[in-house]
């Protein structure tokens, strides 16, 4: 009885150790996966908003298929920058506090406060930015997210830019209004 219940404190030390094992091996492999430090979320932020534009609801609502029919992804890009592009980006939540008061609903799309947009490159003299660029081949809107634009981004998102059927009537208005005014669709 003595020797059985040897063999059986055996298997159980070593079942607990193998256990051990795999418990750290576990361990260490979570802790590998941690990609440093966490994107601020200013940055998830704004790069939610590039995403919000290429969304078919919004999409089919903005100039953008009005003036670019069939438009690819560069042509979106340089459409956002756009003076009329720009038109529709929305306020800052302070500015749409301020402006709307007590109409301001949460959850509505918002500039962050203390980030940039820049198309095609970063912009070495600021800080936080998001940079805009695209791949016309792949379909797709690229955003970078930058808190030094020295260092490589910590974010990067692609949204693949849909293919718009139709398109506002108020949009198709705007455009023309604008167009007419002097305002660019393009800025690059």
């Amino acid at each position: 009885m003595t020797i059985g219940f040897r063999v059986l404190e055996e298997k159980s030390m070593q079942t607990v150790k193998f256990r051990g094992m795999v418990l750290s091996l576990v361990a260490v492999i979570i802790s590998s996966c941690d990609s440093g430090p966490s994107t601020p979320p200013e940055l998830v932020q704004a790069a939610a908003l590039v995403e919000h534009f290429t969304t078919p609801s919004v999409l089919e609502r903005s100039t953008f298929p009005v003036v670019i029919p069939h438009g690819t992804p560069k042509q979106f890009v340089s459409w956002l920058f756009s003076q009329i592009g720009t038109a529709e980006w929305p306020l800052t939540k302070e500015q749409s506090m301020r402006e709307l008061g007590d109409a301001y609903v949460p959850g509505i799309p918002t500039l962050p406060d203390g980030v940039s947009y820049f198309h095609t490159k970063p912009d070495s003299a600021r800080g936080r930015q998001i940079v805009v660029k695209w791949d016309d081949a792949r379909g797709v809107v690229i955003v970078e997210g930058y808190l030094d634009p020295k260092q490589p981004p910590m974010l990067i998102k692609e949204y693949v830019l849909p293919k718009v059927t139709s398109t506002n009537e108020l949009a198709r208005i705007t455009a023309q209004s604008n167009i007419e005014m002097g305002a660019s669709f393009q800025a690059f």
